[in-house]
């Protein structure tokens, strides 16, 4: 009795055993799916972040846009401002006009010097303004348009300034200018403000082009008045403005000879 006691109590261990290792791999059959549907439910959130990312992708463009424009407008604010800040040059009240004889061809590069030889002395504000009258016209040559400036009064540069000692000598020392135009050397005369008035409307109505165009064009047909080919008619081939004269073509032993002429010694053909 007591050995089948023993197998019996051993046959009862083993299927406790037993027994516990069916429980262990049930409750770890049990936990599995939970932690399946855990991480599915985290891979299902997945999106949703894939999502907002997606969005915030897709705005980036319009917020770098609106801060673009943002400083865009800032720096034209600050632009105006420092515009803004800029003084203007103040008028001289003791300043006056004055015309100052240059070589003619030279009178820009006369302008030139006097500003660069201004700043390099410090006499900047003795100098309201350089003003040479010109007009860029429309001339045709050989059937080709070109476009000349024209100046009003060759050699003539005229001056807004106070005239001192030490400007008078600065633009003595100027190349190319032989002194000033009205009164003496020493004590020149300034130019009447409405002179200067009728001066700037000439140049703002472009008098000088309406003028060409109104007394002479090309082709047309004229008398020569004065000189070797007096009484010689031809036509117009050239215009020369700053001059003032014309080429007539003529016919010399039935070939056509270019003539030039001053507008002056010519008159119009009555056809």
């Amino acid at each position: 009795m007591e050995e089948q006691t023993g197998t019996e109590m051993v046959l009862e261990e083993q299927k406790e055993i037993a027994e516990t290792q069916d429980s262990t791999l049930g409750e770890q059959q049990n936990d599995a799916p939970e932690v399946s549907a855990d991480e599915t439910e985290a891979h299902g959130d997945a999106p949703e972040v894939s999502a907002d990312e997606t969005e915030a992708q897709g705005n980036a463009p319009e917020i770098e846009a609106e801060a673009a424009a943002d400083n865009t407008t800032e720096t034209a604010e600050q632009a105006e401002g420092i515009e803004a800040q800029i003084p203007e040059k103040p008028i001289n009240p003791n300043a006056k006009w004055y015309i100052l004889q240059a070589y003619s061809g030279y009178e820009v590069r006369v302008e030139q010097t006097i500003n660069e030889k201004l700043k390099i002395e410090g006499l900047k504000h003795l100098v309201d303004e350089i003003f040479i009258p010109s007009e860029d016209v429309i001339r045709t040559k050989e059937g080709k348009k070109r476009k000349v400036n024209q100046k009003y009064f060759p050699g003539y540069v005229l001056i807004n300034m106070e005239l001192t000692p030490a400007l008078w000598h600065l633009l003595m020392d100027v190349n190319r200018v032989s002194g000033f135009i009205g009164g003496t050397q020493k004590n020149p005369l300034p130019l009447d403000e409405r002179e200067l008035d009728t001066i700037r409307s000439q140049v703002s109505e472009r008098f000088q082009q309406k003028a060409t165009e109104d007394e002479f064009s090309l082709g047309q047909k004229v008398t020569i008045t004065e000189g070797s080919f007096g009484n010689f008619s031809g036509t117009i081939d050239e215009i020369n403005l700053e001059r003032r004269k014309l080429k007539v073509l003529v016919s010399i032993f039935g070939r056509p000879t270019p003539v030039e002429v001053e507008f002056e010694k010519v008159k119009h053909v009555v056809e």
